[in-house]
């Protein structure tokens, strides 16, 4: 659920050196998918105006081939957050994050066991307390669509009713995201209008359940977004990267991950280090004492890979950057951060080192890398898709969160068509680097997993 090097782009000495090379039958191919790509994946219901995604046969095998172009639009920032530090990608209301976001269900089904375990710590404390009949309440931090998640929070409902004395019990599902969130779609896809991969068509979303109650909150993660002591288990995958603002300018990337620049990796890491300690104590207060939160957090790990890059493939962002850099001016391109900051295990341990903080305890913490769909698919069985066909596959992905970054980093002269052009250009030329051995490129998840346990 839940988006932000120097004259010349310096790669980190570890990872490949994107070619420059040209291959004009590759371009030719894909030279139109930035264009086709910034348009929705909806298909539009001509009776009720709605737009709704099509859905496939066969796991995960939503339609997401974009048509559009996608309207202009408004969105609210929280207050003390930076504006433009990521806009949904997408026709409002399309589901385009989920149905172009397959990895995210990898993601969170590595989340499965604890969060299931999470509600059963959290039941077994009810039923010492006694309490069978107040609201059982889920927390999903940074939802985006809630078509990612949905698999798992029907599963932790399905817990709920089946453990004995809670057969009955009212299931809260609070999602929380910014403001400017697609709440259309979040909506649209709770109660099946939008139908989600991996849930049952006749399901509905979450209707099938009964007793099921839907709430939203767009009140920042970085504040408190329930009342005190009310929820039971809160959970977040792929959302708390985001910084409540950006520290500095990169002299020398488009993401902290990449930098070399001491000066930037300080900065970076003490506003991360702050907005973690902010995120704690918001989820600390939240919580009911025994309650969990379980968090997939994304890391770069202590091989130094990070989103995007591994032992198997490229760098999706030094790609981005070196591209990027060909297209727009010197300031432009300074401009365009990420207000991000892939923590590495290191620092999201750090304000436990005495036992536990703002009344939160570890349980658990560790690195993992979840393998790219995409390029899992295609190595699979390369015969499946030519290598333009892989390109236009895989590259949407790459696109849900990134792309307000990059217009947010262009010349606010410039007209609003003509970034879109450029932002469109920049993913054009991935697709053809991609195509030229797309073998070598797939958005690998790495993360840190981690429980934390109200006292």
């Amino acid at each position: 659920s839940n988006n932000r090097v120097a004259a010349q782009f310096r790669c980190a000495s570890r990872l490949s050196r994107p070619t420059h090379g040209n291959d004009n039958m590759t371009k030719k191919a894909v030279s139109s998918l930035g264009r086709s790509i910034s348009s929705a994946c909806g298909a539009h219901h001509p009776r009720s105006g709605r737009v709704f995604a099509r859905a496939l046969p066969g796991p995960r095998t939503v339609d997401q081939t974009p048509r559009g172009p996608f309207p202009a639009r408004c969105f609210a920032t929280a207050p003390g957050e930076s504006s433009l530090k990521h806009t949904p990608y997408g026709e409002q209301g399309s589901g385009f994050y989920t149905d172009a976001t397959r990895g995210c269900f990898d993601v969170i089904a590595r989340l499965r066991p604890q969060v299931l375990q999470a509600i059963e710590e959290s039941l077994a404390h009810r039923a010492a307390a006694g309490d069978f009949t107040s609201p059982f309440r889920i927390m999903d931090l940074g939802t985006a669509d809630a078509g990612t998640s949905m698999p798992l929070v029907r599963e932790c409902i399905k817990l709920v009713r089946a453990t004995k004395g809670f057969a009955d019990v009212p299931v809260e599902v609070i999602y929380e995201d910014q403001p400017g969130n697609d709440w259309v779609s979040v909506f649209a896809r709770t109660q099946g209008t939008v139908p989600t991969p991996n849930v049952p068509a006749e399901a509905n979303g979450l209707s099938d359940l009964g007793n099921v109650f839907v709430l939203a909150s767009g009140t920042s993660f970085y504040n408190a977004c329930c009342a005190p002591g009310s929820v039971d288990v809160a959970f977040c995958a792929t959302a708390f990267h985001w910084l409540t603002s950006q520290p500095t300018v990169i002299p020398d990337a488009l993401h902290s991950a990449c930098s070399e620049d001491p000066a930037t990796l300080k900065a970076f890491r003490a506003q991360a280090e702050a907005d973690w300690r902010k995120i704690l104590t918001a989820r600390a207060a939240e919580l009911k004492p025994g309650a969990r939160l379980v968090v997939a957090n994304f890391a770069k790990d202590e091989n130094g890979y990070f989103l995007g890059y591994s032992s198997r493939t490229e760098s999706m962002h030094h790609n981005f950057a070196r591209i990027w850099q060909g297209l727009v001016t010197p300031a432009e391109f300074a401009a365009t951060n990420f207000p991000n900051q892939y923590r590495s295990l290191e620092e999201v341990t750090a304000p436990f080192g005495s036992g536990s903080f703002a009344g939160l305890k570890l349980v658990q913490a560790e690195n993992a890398i979840v393998a790219c769909p995409y390029l899992d698919g295609y190595l699979a069985d390369p015969s499946k898709r030519t290598a333009s066909e892989q390109a236009a596959h895989y590259v949407p992905t790459t696109r849900t969160w990134s792309n307000s970054t990059f217009l947010a980093g262009l010349d606010a002269a410039r007209p609003d068509e003509e970034k879109r052009a450029l932002v469109d250009e920049l993913f054009s030329q991935y697709a053809a680097h991609v195509a030229k051995d797309p073998s070598k490129h797939g958005m690998d998840y790495v993360h840190s997993y981690l429980v934390l346990e109200k006292e």
